[in-house]
């Protein structure tokens, strides 16, 4: 069973870093007056197929609306779920996780978030001028490789068609032009694959950038320790 956690919380919690892509160097709106979702498959393409498979995570969904956007990850059965919160406008960041019957919540200001993210690799971008389609938006391919080259490069895939722009101040792919549709995500010795499976622009409601209920509000220090107890417990 712990196999299986590993892929689970592997899952989940690398959406806490590879979130962090979505940017326009220099514009500061995530699409005013655009809502809707965009959902990513995601798939193990290294992994050896099995029956346990069934548990590993295969979607995350990522819902806007003008300065907002929430994203999305869970484990079957959700034993395992964690979610983004972003507020571009009052430039807040808020990450839940769920493990089990335990909830917590930390929310962060701009100069908070980024001293988050420094936690996690810096990148160099090589921009190769390759495309291809992905949800049927012309997406154009970018390597990202960690300074010293600490762990293998990630394939990023974004677009400018969405008609999508977002503040870069909280994540770290600052240069990136446009907004991901694919990419991969190499962490704890296995390979994440998310692609878009489909684009719909409908009404969101409001809620759906509330804070749950029934979590806990801890500071980036006990989130940190959270997240290190998770991965001893399933992953190493």
């Amino acid at each position: 069973m712990n196999s299986t956690l590993r892929y689970i919380f592997f899952g989940a919690a690398t959406v806490v870093i590879c979130l962090g892509v979505w940017s326009c160097e220099s514009v500061q709106k995530l699409g005013k007056g655009l809502e809707g979702k965009i959902v990513y498959d995601l798939s193990f393409p290294y992994e050896e197929k099995s029956v346990l498979m069934d548990l590993y995570p295969t979607e995350m969904v990522f819902h806007f609306k003008d300065e907002m956007m929430h994203s999305e990850i869970r484990s079957s059965y959700d034993l395992l779920t964690t979610d983004l919160i972003i507020d571009h406008d009052e430039k807040t960041f808020t990450q839940l996780l769920k493990n089990m019957s335990k909830r917590f919540a930390m929310k962060l200001c701009e100069e908070e978030t980024r001293a988050w993210y420094n936690r996690y690799p810096k990148y160099t971008l090589e921009h190769t001028g390759e495309t291809i389609s992905i949800a049927g938006y012309v997406c154009t391919k970018t390597i990202a490789r960690t300074e010293g080259d600490s762990l293998p490069p990630i394939e990023l895939y974004h677009t400018k068609g969405l008609g999508l722009e977002t503040s870069n101040w909280w994540n770290p792919f600052s240069q990136i032009d446009g907004f991901l549709l694919g990419y991969d995500v190499e962490q704890y010795g296995m390979c994440m694959r998310l692609r878009a499976r489909e684009v719909s622009f409908e009404k969101v409601a409001p809620e759906e950038f509330a804070l749950p209920p029934n979590y806990e509000m801890i500071t980036p220090d006990l989130m940190n320790k959270e997240l290190d107890e998770v991965i001893s417990e399933f992953v190493n």
